[in-house]
């Protein structure tokens, strides 16, 4: 008896060092990961691997265009395996700087160079748009599947993990988005930012009312937001929350009777996919209310059709009969 719990015991001490080992490896090829923008936060948090620490340089709400790197941004930086960058920012390219000059061996992405990524030109300037790329989802999956090579070359033995997380990820991205519906219907934008989103939406974004942050909304520019609202019966005005062009957008769109869209501020957010699922729910939504309020409309008419034919056929009896009275009396 006194063997066997000698036994057991010798067993459960092993067991736990084995444990303890094997906590130790992951522990120690724990990844560091910096994400420049706060909206790949929570996504990227969901693919990794435990032990790996992922960073954003930003926080939500926060204007990355106008952000200085903090003393503790820099430390993080030097700390970084991985560090995921759109690449069109004052800090990012200070970033960039630094991993050159001081021989980083971080593996820097920039999300606008990479195999695969489609970038659409503005439609009211035909400048290449830059803000918020990944929120199309081929370009997201396209950023997911090179970041599963890079994270499985540096920690092989995670590379299972990283491979089942980001295919699931993958799985519910295009589960969420439905592009095939809605593949004629204009779309005007308050901003650049939201083309992405709109294209990934299935929707056509054929007009951007401000186009750039930093450049004012000219009398020119509204009048033709309202050409595009006027002419085309089922388009959609979106607005992302707290937009300058809000108020145009909005009367504009009372105006003419349309839809508006509302969308997250993206630099508010600490996760795409949780946009995009919410972007696709409203739209969905304004669909269906839509369809309801057509059928509502057919049905009306088709009363309104029913009463008047009624009213014509009842003065037409009360001007046949006393005729038929007359004819009689006649005769």
């Amino acid at each position: 008896m006194l063997y066997m719990l000698n036994k057991t015991l010798i067993i459960l001490i092993i067991s736990s060092i084995l444990i303890t080992s094997i906590d130790d490896v992951y522990a120690s090829n724990e990844l560091h990961i910096v994400v420049t923008f706060p909206y790949l936060y929570d996504d990227i948090k969901s693919v990794v691997c435990p032990g790996d620490v992922v960073t954003n340089i930003v926080k939500p709400g926060i204007d990355p265009h106008e952000y200085q790197l903090l003393v503790e941004d820099i430390n993080v930086v030097k700390k970084a395996d991985i560090i995921i960058s759109t690449a069109h920012t004052h800090f990012e390219q200070k970033i960039k700087k630094m991993i050159k000059e001081n021989g980083l061996d971080s593996i820097l992405i920039e999300i606008p160079y990479l195999q695969n990524i489609k970038i659409f030109k503005n439609p009211s300037t035909g400048i290449e748009n830059y803000h918020e790329l990944l929120f199309y989802p081929e370009n997201y999956i396209a950023f997911l599947k090179y970041l599963k090579s890079i994270l499985a070359s540096l920690r092989p033995e995670c590379a299972k993990n990283y491979e089942e997380n980001i295919e699931q990820f993958i799985l519910k991205l295009q589960s969420i988005v439905n592009k095939g519906d809605r593949p004629n219907r204009i779309a005007i934008l308050d901003s650049p930012r939201a083309q992405y989103i709109v294209a990934g939406l299935g929707l056509n974004a054929s007009y951007i009312l401000m186009k750039e942050e930093e450049i004012p909304i000219t009398p020119e520019d509204i009048k033709g937001a309202e050409e595009m609202i006027r002419k085309y019966n089922n388009s959609i005005v979106v607005i992302i929350n707290g937009s300058k062009a809000t108020s145009y957008l909005s009367d504009l769109a009372n105006r003419y009777g349309r839809k508006v869209l509302i969308l997250p501020d993206p630099l508010t957010s600490t996760s795409i996919i949780s946009i995009l699922e919410n972007a696709a729910n409203v739209l969905n939504a304004l669909d269906v209310n839509a369809s309801h309020s057509i059928k509502t409309i057919n049905v009306q008419l088709l009363q309104e059709v029913y009463i008047i034919l009624i009213i014509l056929l009842l003065s037409f009896l009360f001007m046949l009969i006393p005729y038929e009275l007359y004819k009689r009396k006649k005769s």
